[in-house]
């Protein structure tokens, strides 16, 4: 049986970063439409609200996945610059979603991928609540580099 878009991404995240299988991070939905999700206990601080390292990791994830899912799989995709905004305290458990990329970002993106150049993607993660109250927004800057042949 061939698993779905959710259960091969998870399986990747957390074979490819044990921090994401710490952090128990989920995802869900499919190729068209998927979050990253990970529950609130072991993602709290001691202030009883979500820990920043935790929302800044999903985020990073998040906007990760959404280059990577843009790339050819014959690169790599790293982060070059990160920004945050935190805008109120979570107190349940963390979800992000990747914005909708602009079409001519993308494009241009695809393009360096297919000339196997380096190709830099900007990116937009949503941190919410699980009931979608927005606690904080994410601009990732991503790069995707051909893999060198050894």
């Amino acid at each position: 049986m061939t698993a779905t878009f959710a259960a091969r991404w998870q399986d990747r995240l957390h074979d490819g970063f044990p921090l994401l299988a710490a952090m128990q991070l989920q995802v869900v939905g499919d190729a068209g439409h998927w979050q990253l999700r990970a529950p609130f206990s072991p993602n709290r601080n001691n202030h009883g609200t979500a820990f920043g390292g935790s929302l800044a990791t999903l985020a990073i994830i998040t906007g990760w996945m959404a280059a990577s899912l843009l790339a050819d799989p014959d690169c790599e995709v790293v982060i070059q610059s990160a920004h945050h905004d935190y805008t109120a305290p979570l107190t349940g458990d963390l979800v992000a979603t990747a914005l909708p990329v602009p079409t001519q970002a993308a494009s241009q993106f695809t393009r360096a991928v297919a000339r196997q150049r380096p190709a830099r993607l900007e990116v937009r993660v949503r941190v919410q609540g699980v009931d979608g109250a927005v606690v904080g927004e994410f601009v990732g800057r991503y790069v995707a580099l051909p893999v060198q042949p050894i």
